[in-house]
């Protein structure tokens, strides 16, 4: 009774998603499923990105009904028209940015990395000053140029000083950033996919190899592994014997909590306490 009620007044319910419309409409669509990924900036418009949101989710309803002819048009006009990759495993959407000219007229492809746009507006990945945003963005552009010429200590370095200094972990896959505020972030799903994104591709394939001598132990964390499962794999050598200052801010973490010791701090301070405890 109370349901037809509604009816009669123009609302109509749908049990399964905890949702109603009052606009006298009785249907609700299709639930977006894919999400989108990395840098739209000066890619797409906001009704561009409406209309990718769309057409993506309508191309996975035509695969689904296996009418796979018109997923197939879909796909090729968000690629030709929005230059749209669609990430079917991970269920999401990202603009492939094909670059600009730089001075003497060659293409530069870009890696821009933005913050992450799964983030509420309000989060402080959103509200933190532009002069910090642009601040960030620099010594990001000054990783990729490292990057790009395999001076890897050199972009883990910055890596390191983002998070000491803005609490920021970076995701090379989607070229995302985000802020991690608190001690437990090992469960944030953001993190989980930072760090996969920054292994090597034989450690994303899913092996796990522990490699020791007499002097040094190298471990390397499979994909399915967790930061947990890290920790549980972590060498229990004596500290004295571990190399604090070629460590990222998450191993020097990893053995703050194996030791029972705070883990806040910037990096400078998390070495001088776990030396002081070894």
């Amino acid at each position: 009774k109370i349901l037809a009620a509604l009816n009669t007044c123009g609302v109509f319910l749908h049990d399964k998603r905890n949702e109603w419309r009052a606009d006298g409409k009785n249907h609700f669509g299709r639930r977006s499923d894919y999400v989108r990924r990395g840098s739209t900036y000066g890619l797409l418009s906001e009704d561009d990105i409406i209309a990718v949101s769309t057409m993506v989710e309508d191309r996975s309803y035509a695969k689904k009904r296996g009418e796979f002819h018109i997923s197939d048009q879909f796909g090729d006009i968000l690629k030709t028209k929005y230059r749209v990759k669609v990430d079917d495993k991970n269920r999401e959407w990202s603009v492939e940015n094909i670059g600009k000219e730089n001075e003497n007229g060659k293409i530069v492809i870009g890696e821009e990395y933005v913050p992450s746009p799964l983030c509420k507006l309000d989060d402080p990945t959103h509200t933190m000053g532009e002069e910090t945003k642009t601040l960030i963005a620099q010594q990001l552009a000054e990783r990729t140029s490292y990057r790009k010429k395999r001076d890897y200590t050199m972009a883990d370095k910055i890596l390191d000083e983002l998070m000491a200094h803005y609490s920021i972990v970076v995701d090379d896959r989607t070229k995302e950033w985000k802020v991690i505020l608190g001690d437990d972030f090992e469960d944030d799903d953001f993190v989980k996919g930072a760090l996969s994104s920054q292994r090597s591709a034989y450690v994303r394939s899913g092996k796990k190899t522990i490699k020791e001598d007499s002097n040094s132990r190298n471990v390397t964390i499979g994909r399915n592994d967790s930061i947990k499962d890290a920790e549980e794999v972590m060498p229990s050598t004596s500290k004295e014997n571990l190399d604090f200052d070629s460590m990222t801010v998450v191993e020097l973490k990893a053995q703050l909590r194996q030791a029972g010791l705070p883990v806040s701090g910037k990096k400078a301070e998390i070495i001088l306490r776990l030396k002081n405890a070894s």
